[in-house]
């Protein structure tokens, strides 16, 4: 949660097993900040899956919050605690559709070799477009082509060390 700003918007694409939100949750109750944030996830995991889920236990944070994000309703504005509101929507990110811009992007879509269709010049035009002056895009791939297409839309591209399990991590931001 880089910057000096009290407030922040977070899209994330791929909300998954909500890992991404859940340490969100806990850095912005730790720094003070609010949290707007979105997040898109077409195939959600079910409950019994996100049940299994343990990392309440690896991170030391409760169960219930935990919970309450995967529990929220989808396309409703879902307060979660006094410093973060979420909204998650059941959509391919190729239809949605906002006027906000955002100040962090998490792009957590699996791999371009297992979604194609996600890592595409088109795909992350948009997301360019929906960056606050600022902001940037944080994701796991750190793929030549796809750090070429970022290249070429205008992003600023550099490469960040991975957390365990991943070698490399990308950030962009608008030049």
């Amino acid at each position: 949660l880089v910057n000096n700003k009290r407030n922040k918007k977070i899209l994330e694409v791929g909300f998954g097993t909500g890992l991404n939100a859940f340490l969100t949750v806990q850095k912005c109750t730790q720094k003070n900040i609010n949290v707007d944030y979105h997040a898109i996830e077409l195939f959600p995991i079910n409950k019994k899956e996100y049940n299994l889920l343990n990392f309440s236990e690896l991170i030391g944070s409760k169960k219930s919050l935990f919970l309450k994000l995967h529990n929220s309703s989808w396309q409703e504005k879902i307060k979660i605690t006094d410093k973060f509101q979420l909204t998650k929507y059941n959509i391919a990110i190729q239809n949605y559709k906002t006027k906000k811009k955002f100040d962090i992007i998490y792009f957590d879509a699996f791999s371009p070799n297992k979604q194609p269709d996600l890592w595409t010049y088109d795909i992350f035009k948009k997301m360019y477009s929906l960056i606050n002056e600022n902001g940037f895009l944080v994701t796991y791939c750190a793929q030549g082509k796809f750090r070429r297409i970022l290249k070429e839309i205008g992003f600023n591209v550099i490469s960040l060390d991975g957390p365990p399990g991943k070698r490399q991590m990308t950030r962009a931001h608008q030049k």
